[in-house]
């Protein structure tokens, strides 16, 4: 060793150093596969390619530091050293620059670095590796050459890589979901000791909670569920044969409606006394929203066929109903499988109507002409149903049901907040057992914008959403908790 230039020991010990990073970032990945799987799908540059790199990364590294091993290849792995060493400096570097967040997919010790330690760090390791090179070089202007075309291409090669994966994930997503930080961040919650409650509406200053087992019980909370209020709705009539009580709040008027009656109540909050503005019309409906103070967007059942149709209710001087038959699109029988969930935007002036058992929704203007039929972003395009027709009662039923595939949902300022059962690619299964997984995307052009996950209380799911400025509120078992969504969440736009 005292006889070898400093040249000689220089080099071997940066491949040594190399060998030792590699392996053990190599074996640190591939013994916490899983969780290096997830961090990679989490990536703003890698997430599309993350099944493949996953396996890549790791087995690569080991390649190269067998490579440096071998006194014969080891040009071949210093060069291949610097290289990946430039990839990774160029992936922090377009992170730190155009990304508003991503986990850290290293392993071992180095995942305990900032990404501004990460990044020192790689420079410096790579640095170490084109001075080998150069040390070991004959050319050294040939070699300093190829080090800048390696390294220029690195960062050119993961500038493109940004730009298509957020067009990928953006528009056409793989089924990968992203988990931004500070998304949404929980300010409180409250023990409402029911599970019958269900949001009526909010005023942005108050949110109101109807009650399925009180129908004429109507609960207003503040924003931060501080100060709590209780109502109760008095009825001009009571002689109707209710079965699917209903509330709206529409500030400042309220409306109880029943569907299977039909029948609709008109009042106002400041007195909470209703009267019937609509009666024995024969337009029955199972859902509807409030348009205007006096004109409703429904779901019905269409007479002839028996399949959901979607359609307004114009009510005062004179009623008229009108119906969107081509907007539900049929899979199966038209009733069972276009069932979902019915919104109106006020903001905007939209109608959403959600399925519950296929990854589609419908986004119409106030007549229910079709702007947009979005997909979400899992991969259940047709409703798996199993319908029986039952001889005897000339009924259909459903036999057995697939998985739901959006539970519960709410709109609000041009954004989509989606509920999913399905669980994604590169997901941590413990967190769907702790947790609910939301999904935001923007209505204006079917972007997939991110997610968050709404934490279980002793064992209950969401089971309601509703959005209002920056504020979330979810109705988990008999519980109401408060999240505020991050601005950005909402286009920067909406009324706090």
């Amino acid at each position: 060793m005292k006889n070898m230039p400093f040249r000689t020991v220089a080099v071997t010990a940066i491949r040594y150093l190399y060998v030792l990073l590699f392996v053990y970032a190599a074996v640190s990945k591939l013994l916490d596969f899983e969780n290096f799987q997830v961090q990679l799908g989490q990536s703003p540059l890698l997430s599309v390619l993350a099944g493949a790199l996953a396996w890549l990364v790791p087995l690569l590294e080991l390649l190269l530091a067998v490579l440096l091993c071998i006194p014969r290849f080891a040009r071949l792995g210093l060069f291949g050293g610097f290289v990946l060493m430039a990839l990774f400096t160029s992936y922090l570097i377009v992170i730190l620059r155009y990304a508003d967040q991503v986990p850290c997919s290293c392993g071992g010790i180095l995942e305990d670095m900032s990404w501004q330690q990460h990044l020192y760090f790689n420079i410096v390791f790579g640095l170490l590796a084109a001075v080998a090179c150069l040390l070991r070089s004959r050319d050294w202007r040939r070699t300093l050459a190829v080090l800048s075309v390696g390294s220029m291409g690195s960062l050119a090669l993961m500038g493109v890589l940004f730009l298509y994966t957020t067009s990928q994930m953006q528009y056409e997503n793989p089924f990968i979901r992203r988990f931004p930080q500070g998304t949404a961040v929980k300010r409180g919650d409250v023990d409402l000791g029911t599970t019958s409650k269900y949001f009526a509406g909010t005023d942005g200053r108050t949110l109101y909670l109807g009650d399925h087992r009180a129908p004429l019980h109507v609960r207003a909370y503040d924003t931060a569920l501080q100060t709590v209020q209780q109502y109760k709705i008095a009825l001009d009539r009571e002689d109707f044969p209710f079965a699917a009580v209903q509330v709206r709040i529409d500030a400042p008027h309220f409306y109880l409606m029943d569907g299977t009656v039909p029948v609709v109540y008109k009042g106002n909050i400041s007195d909470w006394k209703a009267e019937v503005v609509l009666y024995d019309t024969g337009h029955y409906f199972s859902r509807a929203e409030v348009m205007t103070s006096n004109r409703f967007v429904f779901r019905a059942q269409d007479r002839p066929t028996s399949e959901h149709v979607l359609g307004t209710l114009q009510f005062g001087d004179r009623v008229e109903a009108e119906h969107a038959p081509d907007l539900l699109e049929r899979q199966l029988d038209g009733f069972f499988d276009t069932d979902g969930m019915l919104h109106y935007d006020r903001l905007h002036d939209k109608m959403t109507y959600l399925y519950y058992y296929r990854n589609a929704y419908i986004v119409a203007d106030s007549s229910l002409h079709p702007i947009r039929r979005g997909t979400t972003i899992d991969t259940t395009t047709k409703a798996k149903l199993h319908i029986v027709h039952v001889k005897e009662t000339r009924q259909r039923k459903i036999a057995s049901v697939g998985a739901t595939v959006n539970k519960v949902s709410a709109v609000y300022n041009d954004r989509l907040f989606v509920n999913s059962k399905v669980m994604g690619r590169f997901e941590p299964k413990e967190m769907w057992k702790a947790a609910s997984v939301v999904d935001v995307y923007a209505l204006d052009d079917g972007r997939y914008l991110s997610s968050f996950y709404v934490y279980d209380v002793d064992g209950a799911k969401v089971h309601g959403l509703s959005v209002s400025g920056h504020h979330l509120y979810a109705l988990i078992g008999q519980h109401l908790h408060h999240y505020v969504l991050e601005e950005s969440i909402l286009g920067g736009t909406a009324p706090l």
